[in-house]
Parts: structure tokens; sequence; C-alpha cells
């Protein structure tokens, strides 16, 4: 009965508390923490942008220079975790570290976990979007958005001399009509 207190006791004394990393570090950060045997986190998402005119699928971060970590406050070295390579410092509301809910924190893993497991299908395009050729034969006609056509086309509705066409363009061709 006494070790389960204790045992009680002890997980009630970790908690998870907010750092901010310099900038584009958190990756750094994170793998210096593990060194250290520290429970750390920061969320990303698949984001799909266009990189040297193909489109691409690229993990970026929820919330910039800041990480997560998993500690006990009676027994961390606050001084070591500070001067970790990549952290600039622990986010601090007056003179009190900033703790973070445990329960935001396992919805925020389990919301990445539910992420990464599920199959991309964000676009930079929706079915329906006026798009304008950026490039090509094609230049400056306005065209509606009708699917992808693998990772580096999309198929695109075009209305030529009165009749509508199909075809497929380069992402890198196509962006979204500025509304009028």
């Amino acid at each position: 009965m006494i070790r389960i207190i204790k045992a009680t006791m002890m997980e009630n004394q970790r908690g998870w508390y907010l750092l901010y990393c310099k900038g584009k570090e958190e990756v750094r950060a994170l793998t210096n923490l593990k060194n250290q045997g520290i429970d750390s986190f920061f969320p990303t998402m698949k984001v799909e942008k266009v990189v040297r005119k193909k489109l691409t699928c690229v993990d970026v971060v929820i919330f910039p220079n800041y990480l997560f970590v998993e500690i006990d406050a009676q027994t961390a070295n606050f001084n070591s975790i500070r001067s970790t390579r990549g952290v600039i410092d622990f986010v601090k509301c007056g003179a009190n570290y900033t703790k973070v809910p445990t329960s935001l924190i396992t919805e925020l893993k389990s919301k990445q976990l539910l992420r990464d497991k599920a199959p991309n299908e964000t676009s930079l395009f929706n079915h329906g979007d006026k798009v304008v050729i950026q490039d090509g034969a094609f230049k400056g006609i306005e065209a509606i958005y009708q699917c992808k056509d693998g990772l580096e086309r999309s198929i695109l509705l075009i209305n030529l001399i009165n009749k509508t066409a199909e075809m497929s363009i380069a992402n890198a061709e196509i962006k979204n009509k500025p509304e009028a």
C-alpha cells in the first residue's frame, strides 16, 4: 500500500514543461534531450508544397521554436536542460516555469499519430477551384481544377473555342485565380 502511494506521488511530480528553442533547431534540441534521457515532443503535420517544381509532402512544425519536455520538477537539472544545444530557455510566467497539462500533450500525440497513419489527402487546390495557368502554351488561360494526376501534375478543365477540354498540367504551372 505504501509503495502504491509513493509511486503515485512520484508520478504526480512529473509534468510537461514548455521550452523555447533556437530557430529551426527543434530537432537538434529533441535529439540532445533524448541523449540526456529526457522525454520531449513537438507536434508536426504533413503539408503539400511545390518544391523545385514538384509537389512534395513536407513535415512542418505546428509550434515553431517550441518543444515540450516531461521532467520531474523535484529532481530535474533545469540548468542542464536550459544549456542543451538548440534550447534557449524554459517558457516562464513570471518566475514560474510554464507547466503544460498532460491531457493536452496526450491529445496532441494521439492526433499526430492519426495524421501520420492516415493517407495524405491534402492538396494545394480543391475540386472546382478557379486557377490560372502560369507557364507553357496555355499561359494566362483560366481553368477549373479537377483532381491530382500523380505528384507533379493536375487535371484541369479548360474552355477553348467554346468547348470544354480536360487536360493534365504540371502543378508548378498553375496558381489560384485571385478573387475579383
